[in-house]
């Protein structure tokens, strides 16, 4: 009676932790640009839909995003303070630690790689 005790218990404590686990999105994270320039420039997602754009390692853009069908990213860009900013729509895919972007007005591809430590 015991074993069926200690048994049930492990069952209810697995079903409760898959359901409370966070679900994440693949899209969270820092990802670094494929480029042949000298200058590296990455991109952050974060879970609570904000973001940077980092070029040569100095916060170049603070960004908000929302995600459903397409990608949409508000841009504030912090070389002019917090006030002008730029909306920006992205088809995205991603297969593994390979991102491409597509910007759904003038369809150029841009392709990242996932930042892994």
């Amino acid at each position: 009676m015991k074993k069926y005790f200690v048994i049930a218990s492990v069952v209810v404590a697995m079903i409760v932790a898959a359901c409370s686990e966070k679900e994440t999105n693949p899209l969270w994270g820092m990802w670094i640009l494929k480029s042949t320039s000298p200058v590296k420039t990455e991109i952050m997602f974060n879970d609570d839909n904000t973001g940077f754009v980092f070029v040569a390692d100095t916060v170049r853009f603070e960004t908000s995003w929302q995600q459903d069908s397409l990608l949409n990213v508000h841009m504030f860009d912090m070389t002019v303070g917090k006030s002008l900013g730029m909306k920006k729509g992205y088809s995205v895919t991603i297969d593994g630690n390979e991102m491409k972007m597509e910007n759904v007005k003038t369809g150029n591809i841009t392709e990242y790689t996932r930042f892994v430590e």
